[in-house]
């Protein structure tokens, strides 16, 4: 168990003579400022023509054949097969899940799928309405019948033990 501090109690300071004159950190009295980083190579134009190649969440690398809607992209993927998909298979991948992190400038400069608008006016499809028109003719001699389902018949002969031909 840990002893026990004491409220109130100062704590002790070093000596300045042990502390090194010039800091083991970069300070910005009388240095240049750092140099930027390089940034992220930029994307290929949109048109270009170019493969984007992206890594996929699970370190494949796949290419970008078109950008859809809500984040999704249809992607071709490498040679190695795994978990993630067959070897050259095409897949549809979503961009918060399917691919690694920091590829956005990649994603955005993907072609976009060309969008289909749904046609307007038709609501789900309907039931073609049943023939309205009753049963056909009855031959001579036959009789109709309402069967046990309420359904109509019509017997054109009886058979034996209670059958009959409808």
């Amino acid at each position: 168990m840990p002893p026990k501090k004491e409220k109130g109690k100062k704590r002790k300071e070093l000596p300045t003579a042990f502390l090194p004159d010039t800091p083991a950190w970069p300070t910005s009295e009388g240095t240049q400022p750092p140099a930027p980083r390089p940034a992220a190579p930029p994307p290929p134009p949109r048109n270009s023509g170019a493969p984007i190649l992206v890594r996929t969440a699970g370190g494949r690398t796949a290419t970008v054949i078109e950008k859809k809607q809500r984040g999704w992209f249809v992607c071709d993927l490498d040679g190695n097969a795994n978990e993630e998909g067959k070897a050259h298979e095409r897949k549809t991948l979503r961009r918060p899940h399917g691919f690694a992190p920091g590829q956005d400038h990649l994603l955005d400069s993907a072609p976009q799928a060309p969008i289909v608008p749904k046609p307007k006016g038709e609501g789900p499809r309907k039931k073609k309405p049943k023939s309205q028109a009753g049963p056909g003719p009855v031959p001579p001699g036959a009789v109709r019948a309402r069967t046990a389902g309420g359904r109509v018949a019509t017997v054109l002969y009886r058979k034996q033990r209670g059958w009959f031909a409808v």
